[in-house]
């Protein structure tokens, strides 16, 4: 009998096992998924032998680009050459020809940029697949090019460890960083996120110089709490609902200042049945709305919800924002802002105090998704920790940053310095867990900060976002 464990080797015998298995249900074929398909593509898992697409075109992939969790293409800026010309764009997969149109690709302008789409097709499409413009788009035909047979191929796959962990996840600079250790990274990092703030600070500043200080630190807290699918609404808002009528409106009643953003975002129903668990607060605020603000109207905004989890739904988000509004209204957000600022503190007590603008979760929206949704079994915050902190790094800290440098004040900018470079670190994102093994390796490990971060950011947007191929990239010279 063997015992596991006794050779101090791993053992391929599940792997045999494995294969055995595929081969004895091999009338029973497993259907392959879009997911296995994606990372066959990811990891070039076919041959470059008479690689070609439906038309007969040579194909070369330089890159398969940066795998998309989020809407549109499932991978961004792909290199590929087609007749010996270099092309980036973007590649769609799907297990057969009829996926472009059945999902509505053709009609979708987000796919627009769409350079090459990927089948498990082995003839060509009776009609080619086209864009919202009309442009053809080649295809791939990918089981022409596949070496085993696409059960064996999708079985040996981890679908799990894709893109985060698989193999195909270091850049040419990970060889380099390799040899001269983290603290050339640490070092890049660094300065890469300097920069990022410095640029956002710029931003904040022009807005500043034409709308005024306050006004431009509100447009941007209020976008922030837009964050992801809603900045936009949310900004709109700022722009069209200026900070000295909110700030009125909040010393007034602070529901009168929620009741006044739902109504302009398009968010607050016309009516609402009385059996609802809603009702009792609807109430209030369309009386406060009558009697304070009859004549609002909402403007023409859009709210697609696709993809949003339910406690971040902009009614909750705009809940929240009007509740640190109306808890800073008194002295102004921008007075209640530079209060702290002034403190002579450690930067861990000056971030507590920042997070202390953002009121414990309580009313209706503290247990609700929507006007009509179920009551969650426990209060959750309207602005989360997560967001909490992205707003103090990505709006405070830019904003003190372009008001220390409008003054020529050093020592101010000195103390915005040292916090950010104290600032923990934001929640991990989909580019920050593809960015960090791909400039450092596999194998690094950091203790990520915020600035770090930010680093990692501005390296994926300058060099990495369209030219995952690492061609001519002067990344590691600066390593």
């Amino acid at each position: 009998m063997d015992c596991p464990g006794l050779d101090k080797r791993f053992s391929e015998k599940y792997g045999h096992l494995r294969a055995v298995h595929h081969a004895s249900r091999a009338s029973e074929t497993t259907p392959v998924t879009e997911e296995a398909v994606r990372c066959l593509w990811y990891d070039h898992l076919f041959t470059d032998r008479g690689l070609c697409v439906d038309d007969g075109r040579a194909l070369r992939v330089v890159s398969a680009g940066w795998w998309n969790r989020g809407e549109g293409p499932d991978f961004k800026g792909a290199q590929i050459e087609l007749a010996g010309e270099r092309i980036t764009g973007d590649v769609e997969i799907h297990l057969d020809h009829g996926g472009w149109i059945q999902h509505g690709h053709h009609l979708d302008e987000r796919y627009d940029q769409v350079a090459l789409a990927v089948t498990l097709e082995r003839t060509p499409p009776p009609e080619p697949p086209r864009t919202s413009k009309g442009r053809r788009i080649p295809v791939l035909l990918l089981s022409r090019f596949l070496e085993e047979d696409i059960q064996v191929l999708a079985g040996r796959l981890l679908l799990d460890d894709y893109p985060f962990r698989a193999e195909n996840t270091s850049g040419k600079c990970s060889e380099l960083a390799g040899q001269k250790g983290m603290r050339a990274v640490v070092r890049l990092l660094g300065l890469a996120g300097e920069w990022r703030i410095l640029n956002k600070a710029r931003t904040i500043r022009e807005r500043m110089e034409r709308a005024g200080t306050e006004q431009a630190l509100y447009e941007a807290f209020m976008t922030a709490c837009g964050y992801g699918h809603f900045k936009q609404h949310f900004n709109a808002l700022a722009r069209q609902f200026h900070y000295g009528r909110v700030r009125q409106l909040a010393r007034q009643d602070p529901l009168l200042l929620e009741a006044a953003l739902l109504r302009l975002a398009g968010l607050f129903p016309d009516d609402l049945p009385e059996s609802t668990h809603a009702a009792s607060h609807f109430g209030r605020l369309r009386g406060l709305l009558r009697d304070a603000l009859p004549g609002l109207k909402p403007l023409p905004l859009e709210w697609t919800r696709a993809g949003v989890r339910p406690v971040n739904n902009p009614e909750r988000r705009l809940a929240g924002a009007a509740r640190v509004l109306a808890h800073t209204a008194r002295a102004g957000l921008l007075e209640t802002v530079e209060t702290i600022w002034r403190q002579d503190c450690a930067p861990k007590s000056r971030l507590s105090a920042f997070e202390a603008l953002f009121p414990a979760p309580m009313g209706y929206w503290a247990n609700h998704c929507t006007w009509i949704g179920k009551t969650m079994a426990r209060p959750c915050a309207l602005i989360g920790a997560e967001r909490i902190r992205s707003i103090v790094g990505n709006v405070f800290i830019p904003a003190e940053l372009a008001i220390a440098r409008q003054a020529n004040n050093p020592a101010r900018e000195e103390r915005v310095f040292d916090f950010f470079t104290a600032m923990p670190k934001e929640a991990e994102n989909r580019i920050g867990r593809i960015m960090f093994p791909r400039l450092a390796g596999p194998g690094a490990s950091l203790k990520m900060t915020f600035r770090l971060q930010q680093g990692l950011l501005q390296i994926y947007q300058d060099w990495c976002e369209k030219n995952p191929a690492c061609i001519g990239c002067p990344v590691a010279q600066f390593l």
